[in-house]
């Protein structure tokens, strides 16, 4: 069974879709029982999506997040009254 999410109106898939599917096939859908977050299955989805993502993405995202902590460390001892 195909596990999806409804988001901004739009059924989406959490895995691939089965290869016998075509385009058009009809489909049944019914609301599943509320279901706990399965950190490994979403680890699992998140590394798949990134594998083929270029070095230089990469490199660009860890250098905004460094950015990010250098800004938020700096406005904290600011309100502390550490620095100026």
């Amino acid at each position: 069974m195909l596990k999806a999410v409804l988001r901004k109106g739009a059924i989406v898939p959490l895995d691939p879709l089965p290869p016998e599917w075509e385009e058009g096939a009809a489909l049944e859908v019914a609301k599943a029982a509320a279901t706990q977050l399965d950190i490994g299955a979403w680890a699992k989805s998140m590394n798949q999506l990134c594998a083929d993502s270029p070095a230089e993405d990469e490199a660009a995202m860890r250098n905004a997040i460094d950015e990010q902590r250098r800004q938020a460390k700096a406005q904290a001892r600011r309100d502390m009254g550490l620095s100026a």
